[in-house]
């Protein structure tokens, strides 16, 4: 009986020692993967970062930086302009849902600065962004004559076809509500944002053709006239 009894007690003991390194080994697993995904998240972070000072860098080349060209680059971003200086705050983030509630994130404040035609300069700010970035919302009529500016780069390189599909259709804040292409001239009805018509939107219509292009602002109806 004591013998028995004995094996018992060692197989007990047994099952301790085995549950003891299956949870130590999930330990291990989880913290690995934690410090993976954290890893990821930054990496996201970084990447965001170098692709917003490329983005910025090709934007400049022409001596030029427009409004339209850093809202593609840096999304909610602070602009501040002395003279030719430019210089944008944004802070990134990195996302990686794992299967632990919320998964793991990573954020990161950066500054670029940039005095056209000279490539941006990324500076990581380590205090963070803080309340103190503040989005630089822009007036429709300053975004329509980056517009503007942007459709006659696009007609010079590519003609009016070109502006059909030109980059800065794609910016956020700008919703395209129809384009129609005739006899060589295009006409664009687009939304812009920040502006005092419905939800906060003012309606214009952009003209390109080979010898001009013009933006004009309508009625908030006008821009359903192409449907």
């Amino acid at each position: 009986m004591a013998r028995r009894g004995g094996c018992l007690i060692n197989g007990c003991l047994g099952v301790l020692l085995f549950g003891v390194a299956l949870v130590a080994l999930v330990g291990v697993g989880t913290y690995v993967d934690f410090r993976s995904d954290e890893d990821k998240a930054r990496d996201q972070v970084e990447a965001g970062a170098e692709r917003a000072e490329a983005e910025l860098s090709g934007a400049a080349e022409d001596g030029t930086l427009l409004g339209t060209e850093i809202s593609r680059a840096v999304r909610g971003g602070e602009v501040r302009r002395q003279g030719r200086d430019v210089t944008v705050t944004a802070e990134f983030i990195g996302q990686v849902n794992g299967w632990y509630v919320g998964g793991i994130s990573a954020r990161d404040c950066y500054r670029f600065k940039v005095v056209p035609p000279a490539a941006a300069v990324r500076e990581k700010v380590e205090e963070g962004c803080g309340y103190a970035l503040k989005s630089t919302r822009r007036d429709p009529a300053a975004v329509a004559d980056d517009v503007v500016v942007e459709l006659r780069s696009a007609v010079a390189g590519g003609g009016v076809a070109a502006a059909g599909t030109a980059q800065v259709w794609r910016t956020p804040g700008i919703t395209v509500e129809g384009i129609e292409t005739e006899g060589g001239r295009l006409t664009s009805l687009v939304w812009l944002d920040g502006g005092t018509g419905q939800q906060g939107r003012d309606c214009y219509e952009f003209r390109a053709s080979e010898s001009s292009v013009t933006a004009k602002r309508l009625e908030p109806e006008g821009c359903y006239r192409l449907q």
